[in-house]
């Protein structure tokens, strides 16, 4: 069998199926090689995706995003059940078109439980009511979507509904949790179909006959230590983009520092690269970002003041950044009530805000703490040690307004300007001044010269 995700070499008439392992607690690992997987499969225009299954359950919310991607995808899906699909397990095997089972695995038991210290909390009838009907709600879904029987389902969730066939076997009865082992499952109902599992097989390679893909291409996704800093970068995505605007913010206000675009560059790739593992992101999305950042840089060193390419460069770089943090989905899964055609939108607009507003907040703070030293690109000092040092120099500053200076570098709107073959600070007020232009000297403002483009020019 092969692994990872390339389908180079691949012969046209073989066919593909992807494997994707949900062999642990359902957890975010498990969430992004699940979207990572179905990804690439749609991408490949694969023929199969089977679920590896054996898992205890997990979080019920991550559960429903691993629904997501599948239960509409447009390839045929299918769960081997290898062991336990319990809780979370047993609805995301509910989710595929059809299951499979090993010998002696079982499935079901998909009662919302909450954990706490040492083990299950004990809730009133209330709160338990509420976690149920949610999650009941959930089960009836799938079973609309995939055709299967809401009442087997149901019983799976809520144990004080009983399941009967027919012919009034009792599956199931009140007071119990519906678990099926894999001959209860394949069971054939009156109508010739089955109750739940297609049927038994010894392994993964039986079921692929079974199938008819004894022949295909097997591409089989696995863990990595990718998916654990994927974890980690996505968590912490708010903060890494906060840092990165404010890097932004200070190669804007001091263009040609270098360190500042850098940094937030490579602050961005991380952002991208973290939700591209996690399953969200895409190389379209990553384009978008790069664009955004290039015409941004653009604006900062070629264009005249901030106009067109510059906000276009920030509407891109925002645009980018939302898909890379959302997962679109393939075929119409907005007619299904408990799902959406679009994924993690509400946080990632919430994390893309957080960020703006921590960056603005963070900028403010440093530019009132700095006072008279300039953040961006300068080195800071201990202001009592050049106390005097300030004073004359501010002084010296003082004495250069109304007079002329010629600018030396581009003002958008900081730079700087020669007067008499001395170098100084200065700040434009109003538009982007080019090199060699003439300025006037207006004030002084931070140990900057503030200055206004003159009438004449020098050569």
């Amino acid at each position: 069998m092969g692994s990872g995700f390339s389908d180079e070499n691949i012969p046209d008439e073989k066919p593909v199926v992807y494997l994707i392992p949900v062999r642990q607690a359902i957890m975010h690992p498990q969430l992004y090689l699940l979207r990572r997987g179905v990804k690439h499969a749609v991408d490949a225009n694969a023929d199969a995706i089977i679920l590896l299954v054996d898992t205890p359950g997990g979080s019920v919310d991550i559960m429903r995003q691993m629904v997501n991607p599948i239960i509409d995808v447009g390839i045929p899906t299918y769960a081997l059940v290898e062991k336990d699909a319990f809780s979370a397990g047993a609805i995301i095997s509910l989710a595929t078109d059809k299951i499979y089972m090993t010998p002696r695995s079982v499935i079901g038991d998909a009662m919302p439980v909450i954990m706490g210290n040492g083990g299950y909390e004990s809730l009133g009838e209330r709160e338990s009511e509420k976690i149920e009907s949610g999650m009941d709600a959930i089960v009836r879904s799938i079973a609309q979507a995939k055709g299967r029987d809401e009442m087997l389902m149901r019983a799976m969730v809520r144990r004080e509904l009983e399941f009967t066939l027919e012919d009034g076997t009792v599956i199931s009865p009140k007071g119990n949790i519906l678990t099926l082992t894999n001959q209860e499952a394949e069971q054939l109902l009156p109508d010739g179909s089955h109750l739940l599992s297609e049927g038994t097989v010894a392994d993964l390679d039986e079921l692929l006959t079974v199938i008819g893909f004894a022949d295909a291409e097997i591409i089989e996704l696995l863990p990595s230590l990718a998916d654990d800093v994927a974890l980690l970068i996505t968590k912490l995505s708010p903060i890494l983009l906060g840092l990165a605007m404010l890097a932004l913010y200070t190669e804007i206000q001091a263009p040609g520092i270098g360190w500042a675009g850098g940094t937030a560059a490579i602050l961005f790739v991380i952002v991208v690269f973290g939700h591209k593992v996690a399953g969200l992101a895409g190389m379209e999305d990553l384009v978008f970002v790069a664009i955004g950042i290039l015409l941004i840089l653009l604006e900062i060193f070629v264009l005249p003041g901030f106009g067109i390419a510059g906000g276009a460069g920030i509407v891109l770089l925002c645009w980018g950044l939302i898909q890379t943090m959302t997962l679109r989905y393939q075929g119409n899964p907005g007619d299904l009530p408990a799902f959406s055609a679009v994924e993690n939108l509400g946080p990632a607009i919430a994390s893309l805000g957080i960020a703006i507003i921590g960056a603005t907040l963070l900028a403010a703070l440093l530019l009132k703490s700095m006072g008279d030293n300039n953040l961006f690109g300068k080195k800071l000092v201990l202001s009592s040690a050049l106390h005097n040092e300030a004073d004359d120099t501010l002084t010296h500053l003082r004495t250069l307004v109304g007079n002329q200076a010629l600018v030396t570098t581009p003002l958008r709107p900081s730079g700087t300007v020669e007067i008499n073959g001395n170098v100084y600070d200065a700040n434009s007020e109003g538009d982007y001044v080019d090199p060699g232009c003439s300025v006037n000297i207006l004030a002084v403002r931070n140990h900057s010269l503030v200055v206004r483009k003159s009438q004449e020019t020098s050569a």
